[in-house]
């Protein structure tokens, strides 16, 4: 029993005189390739650069990590990127000495900052797409902006253009923010996007069906469930919770669980809105306004589509180096979704809103009896407060309705329609003599206007001459 306890000391002893540290990368030079590993060496592993047990690996977040276990109390260590050739350097690729780390009783992880790699010297290629990259945002920023005032009075398609605009805008700008951050922060940008992409199928679809003009498409809140849900897998990821180190492994080449299940994820649900919308679209009507300008979103975006799937696919096979820069030409088409919509509206500023009803000749036949004997045989006209509302009351039918009405069959508008009776009806009296007893303004109340002023510019705007000229032109 006595050789059990003394094992026991012993193995307590050797415990405690190991120390156990993790080292967090914290920022990498920009100019770090996507698809090179990491390692740490030093004098725990005999300096060897490329150690598969000292490998560096993704966190749930992102960042690199590392859990070093070691008995001496003092060790020197580097970080590489798997030979003396691409050893770490200083700002200006200087030499710098070795790490040195004691050995503690803190748990707390120490942060690491690489500053340059030996081989590559701070040397970095410019990306040119990032000045179009932001074109496409400052576009889509204004577009959101002049969602506000094109449909201030339709809060439900106001709505749904603001969130386009709007995850247009989102996305541009991190596709310009991850060409100018460093790696660790091309990390969190790639988490953000892949939830990001989950609301393009479904406000593709929106988009769609509202540039339509269909009626009663209101936007409910199961358009969303598929964003909420990836936007609050990526906030644990960013918390670096453990149940998520899944995301970061491969599964064939540089396709990781995280990109297939969330670019992938948001990839088949854009797929089954685009489907759906092609179900929905009038084909026989395919040359007309609207439904050219939505075949041309529709196909924009399953061109869009199938970038992601290729890019998917290059990832798995290890053809491309697995980072988000691979995806540039996904981003450069799917922006011709933008320049679409500004030529439309610089062709048509009133373009997406929604046209008025054109009414049928059937509809027409029906009111204009009605309207005819409202006026000459009830003469509504004579009431001094008759609104469009009213007189599209006593029809039975809409307001919106009557006016166009009155525009397409008499080339008016409700008040020059209304006054042309009443002017009328005013020059008969006044030949009948009915100016003995009253004077202009008593026979004008009596026909229905109800102010001197009003009778006057309706008087001269029908017969070209005030009422005095009138008379004294044709004498009674």
């Amino acid at each position: 029993m006595k050789n059990y306890y003394g094992l026991l000391i012993i193995f307590c002893l050797s415990y405690s005189a190991s120390s156990q540290t993790k080292f967090i990368i914290e920022s990498l030079p920009e100019t770090t390739p996507a698809q090179d590993s990491i390692f740490i060496t030093g004098t725990f592993n005999n300096w060897n650069t490329s150690d598969p047990e000292y490998l560096l690996r993704k966190q749930p977040n992102g960042q690199l990590a590392v859990i070093l276990y070691f008995t001496e109390p003092v060790i020197e260590y580097k970080f590489t990127r798997g030979d003396w050739l691409k050893v770490e350097t200083g700002t200006e690729n200087e030499y710098i000495p070795n790490r040195t780390l004691v050995s503690r009783s803190s748990s707390e992880p120490i942060p690491i900052r690489i500053k340059n790699w030996q081989d590559l010297g701070g040397a970095r290629s410019f990306e040119y797409l990032i000045f179009y990259y932001f074109s496409i945002a400052f576009l889509s920023i204004i577009l959101l902006t002049l969602s506000f005032r094109i449909f201030k009075k339709d809060p439900n398609r106001r709505r749904i253009f603001v969130t386009l605009h709007g995850f247009f805008g989102m996305l541009y700008l991190s596709a310009v923010a991850y060409f100018v951050v460093n790696p660790i922060w091309q990390s969190y940008l790639i988490i953000l996007g892949q939830a990001l992409i989950f609301v393009w199928g479904p406000m593709a679809y929106l988009f769609i069906k509202q540039v339509e003009h269909k009626e009663n498409l209101t936007v409910t809140y199961h358009y969303f469930i598929p964003v909420i849900l990836a936007s609050l897998i990526a906030f644990l990821r960013l918390m670096n919770l453990d149940f998520f180190s899944f995301f970061s492994l491969s599964i064939s080449g540089f396709l990781t669980w995280g990109k297939a299940l969330l670019m992938g994820g948001g990839a088949m649900i854009t797929l089954y809105y685009l489907i759906k919308v092609i179900g929905d679209l009038k084909w026989s009507k395919i040359t007309e306004r609207p439904y050219s300008f939505s075949l041309w979103v529709l196909i924009l975006n399953g061109v869009s589509l199938c970038f992601v799937f290729f890019s998917l696919y290059t990832d798995g096979c290890g053809l491309t180096n697995g980072n988000l820069g691979e995806y540039k030409w996904f981003f450069v088409v799917l922006s011709l979704l933008v320049w679409t919509e500004v030529i439309a509206l610089w062709k048509d500023a009133q373009f997406f809103k929604e046209k008025p009803q054109v009414l049928h000749i059937d509809k027409a036949d029906e009111l204009l009896p009605k309207l005819r004997d409202l006026m000459e045989k009830e003469k509504v006209y004579h009431e001094a407060e008759l609104s469009v509302n009213r007189l599209a009351e006593l029809m039975e039918t809409k307001p919106h309705i009557l006016s166009k009405l009155l525009n397409e069959h008499f080339e008016q508008n409700f008040r020059d329609y209304v006054n042309g009776y009443r002017v009328e009806e005013f020059i008969d009296l006044a030949n009948s003599g009915k100016l003995e007893k009253l004077t202009y303004l008593g026979l004008a109340h009596e026909v229905g206007f109800n102010s001197k002023s009003t009778f006057n510019l309706a008087f001269k705007k029908i017969t070209h001459k005030s009422p005095r000229e009138y008379f004294k032109a044709y004498a009674l």
